[in-house]
């Protein structure tokens, strides 16, 4: 046994490559079985019900190309480019994904690795578990440009770090790291600025004023860049009073007032960080790291501010990566306890803990219909957020089971109706009757009210009007029936084509 474990170590000691090539194909290989259990549907609701629109749009001039690209958005021009070289956007969507969060994997375990001086094994750790820990699964099943935006941001962290004596090579790449997070994503920007700024006023507080000048110089031009295209659009939304919405989607994260919001952001960090909590607690006592305690102040103050175009529980999310490696350099301290019982330390107990733990609930994310859910994300049980944390993976706009009837009823659609009819379609069935339809035969009316939508185009001339959603009692998004405006005409599955009859 003795001898098999040392030719393990001879071997890995011999190829430096296979503790990187772990931090990628873990992720890769896990973020790989939704995908595959969906079959040809891809994941994620934001995947269907807006990447896949806004690059069927994209290509038919639907957008404001150049200004659309401009605007934080460099995933799209990945996209688009793939689909524009000849690539299906289903597949894109599909393969894409996986590798993104591999690649991520790699970028924490490189900031660990060359930023924190980490050893290999705890790098690999620490990229397992921000990749795979349920929280960031749910990132990765359909915030994607948030994910490229965090690829980035680890490389800007690992070369702030590595500044000592720094070439002009390294600030060049610097400066283009701070510029493809701010293309990459706003609210990733928002964290990366933040921790700039706590860097710089640290090093002018220890006096290293040439350091702290260079970081504001390599900064600088992408800071005003970043205030005038973003945050302008941002202070025009405004800071809502007590009684509004918090988020545009008024009906999924408004809240009543002010404490209401505190209370259900104090909720919603419980049911996302409870099984890391313990040991997250123990690393933010022992692990002084300039960076990651900026993010945590900086995510406090935003949790503190309401902000109309953002909801609070977008920055809770993001807290999946720095608690990853307070949790991995938690492990690292409990070597020290002594304490033995059976051959079995505190360290070893901690180690099991986390990676059962992680492993339970994020398989339970991975695996169990949408409908049926695992207990911990059942809305019934414990997931009362299930606005933000699905109850599964196994879904995209609509659930897994319901996927295949919608194809075939759009299907229908399209060989039964007049070219000149027009389809009404929820945010959930907008991407999909864009890969069936032409663009101008549909018309999505959001998260509004049917009624008022068939209401406007009738008074805009449509006589023939029709609405995909799923038979009466069986539909989402807070509306399990259509008004008795509606009358069925066709129906696949839970999935029907309704009529409208308007009368003046």
């Amino acid at each position: 046994m003795t001898q098999i474990t040392d030719s393990i170590k001879h071997w890995i000691s011999n190829h430096p490559a296979f503790f990187p090539f772990l931090s990628f194909i873990i992720p890769l290989a896990i973020m790989t079985i939704p995908e595959i259990l969906m079959g040809p549907y891809i994941l994620g609701f934001d995947t269907m019900g807006f990447y896949v629109p806004n690059t069927l749009l994209f290509f038919h001039g639907g957008l404001n190309q150049p200004l659309y690209l401009l605007n934080g958005q460099l995933f799209y021009v990945i996209l688009t480019s793939i689909v524009g070289a000849g690539g299906s956007p289903i597949l894109t969507l599909k393969v894409v994904p996986p590798l993104l969060l591999g690649i991520l994997g790699l970028s924490i375990y490189a900031y660990a690795k060359r930023g924190l001086g980490w050893s290999s094994l705890k790098s690999v750790f620490v990229a397992f578990l921000g990749t795979v820990y349920f929280v960031a699964l749910r990132a990765s099943w359909d915030q994607l440009r948030e994910e490229l935006g965090f690829v980035f941001l680890f490389i800007v962290l690992m070369l702030l770090i590595k500044r000592k004596n720094s070439s002009w090579k390294h600030d060049a790449v610097l400066f283009l790291a701070i510029g493809a997070v701010v293309f990459s994503h706003q609210l990733v920007a928002v964290i990366m600025f933040g921790v700039i700024i706590f860097t710089i006023a640290y090093e002018l507080f220890h006096k290293k004023f040439f350091e702290a000048v260079k970081v504001l110089i390599i900064s600088l031009p992408w800071a005003i860049f970043f205030a005038v295209v973003y945050l302008t659009g941002v202070t025009q939304s405004g800071f809502p009073n007590s009684t509004n919405a918090v988020s545009p989607l008024a009906s999924w994260t408004g809240f009543a007032s002010y404490p209401s919001m505190l209370i259900n952001e104090g909720g919603f960090f419980l049911f996302c960080f409870l099984p890391l909590l313990p040991l997250v607690i123990v690393g933010l006592w022992r692990f002084a790291n300039l960076q990651l305690r900026s993010w945590l102040i900086l995510s406090l103050i935003l949790l503190l501010i309401p902000i109309a175009s953002v909801s609070p529980f977008r920055w809770i999310l993001m807290l999946t990566y720095p608690f990853a490696f307070y949790a991995t350099e938690s492990l690292s301290r409990l070597k020290s306890i002594k304490w033995k019982r059976f051959k079995i330390t505190v360290y070893k107990l901690a180690v099991l803990y986390i990676v059962l733990s992680t492993a339970i609930f994020s398989f339970g994310f991975i695996f169990v219909n949408p409908e049926k859910p695992f207990f911990y994300f059942n809305p019934t049980h414990f997931n009362i957020y299930s606005n933000q944390v699905p109850t599964s993976m196994l879904q995209n706009t609509i659930p897994i089971g319901d996927c295949q009837s919608t194809t075939i009823a759009l299907q229908w659609f399209k060989d039964n109706v007049n070219s000149s009819a027009l389809l009404l379609t929820h945010t959930a069935f907008y991407g999909w009757a864009l890969l069936t339809l032409n663009e101008n035969q549909v018309r999505n009316y959001g998260f509004e009210d049917p009624t008022a939508a068939a209401t406007t185009v009738a008074q805009e001339g449509f006589t023939q009007i029709y609405l995909i959603w799923w038979i009466n009692g069986q539909g989402w998004y807070g509306q399990p029936s259509l008004p008795s405006a509606f009358h069925q005409v066709y129906q696949n599955g839970k999935i029907a084509i309704y009529s409208y009859n308007y009368s003046s």
